[in-house]
């Protein structure tokens, strides 16, 4: 069910407010969402003022600015009584994805909504399975930590310093066993002296 919040009020199909799409017979589709916004629109005309916002750029965007300020509207009815919910919603008027870009403070009546159903989306998981949004951000860190070591591994064993004399990538780090004994050889005639990288390529020292 992540990024889709599934059918509220008198909506018809999934909505995936992350990706601006909905779900009709099975396909995710920025046209199902369209189609939704219209018939929305129809029937609360109000909802037009929406198209003034700054994040909306199309009518396909303006359409899913509607469901999406409808299906806030249905939320904060039926919660109304829901004091974290509604603080929710006060945060979502202040969240970044609602900013503009430029720094003014100009918030997007769109940006606030997706804000808001997705604190929706997290408050209903962890209702239904307490405890569930503590586990995944832990899951997800976990994750990140394994990526970073997996990333600095293959960096070590496959590094991408390019050669500043012929340009190659092809080159490893010189380890410090490796510079102690060339040193240990040759003295001061070594070229690994103050020396970090190797280039394959050209053989050279940098």
């Amino acid at each position: 069910m992540s990024g889709k919040i599934m059918r509220i009020g008198e909506i018809e199909s999934d909505i995936d407010y992350r990706h601006d799409k909905a779900n009709k017979w099975g396909i995710w589709t920025t046209g199902a969402l369209t189609s939704e916004g219209k018939k929305i629109l129809k029937k609360y005309p109000d909802y037009k003022i929406l198209k003034d916002d700054w994040m909306v750029e199309n009518d396909d965007e303006f359409f899913a600015s509607v469901v999406y300020a409808y299906m806030v509207d249905c939320i904060l009815q039926e919660y109304s009584d829901n004091e974290y919910l509604m603080n929710e919603y006060i945060k979502a008027t202040e969240d970044k994805i609602a900013t503009r870009p430029s720094g003014r403070r100009e918030m997007s009546r769109k940006g606030i909504n997706v804000a808001f159903l997705k604190s929706f989306e997290d408050y209903i998981k962890e209702q239904n399975n307490p405890g569930i949004l503590k586990r995944e951000q832990e899951q997800e860190e976990k994750e990140r930590a394994i990526a970073r070591a997996l990333s600095a591994e293959y960096e070590a064993k496959h590094p991408h310093v390019p050669c500043p004399y012929c340009k190659s990538t092809n080159t490893e780090k010189i380890s410090t066993v490796s510079r102690a004994v060339s040193v240990s050889l040759v003295g001061a005639a070594s070229g690994k002296i103050g020396k970090q990288w190797h280039c394959k390529n050209c053989g050279s020292n940098f």
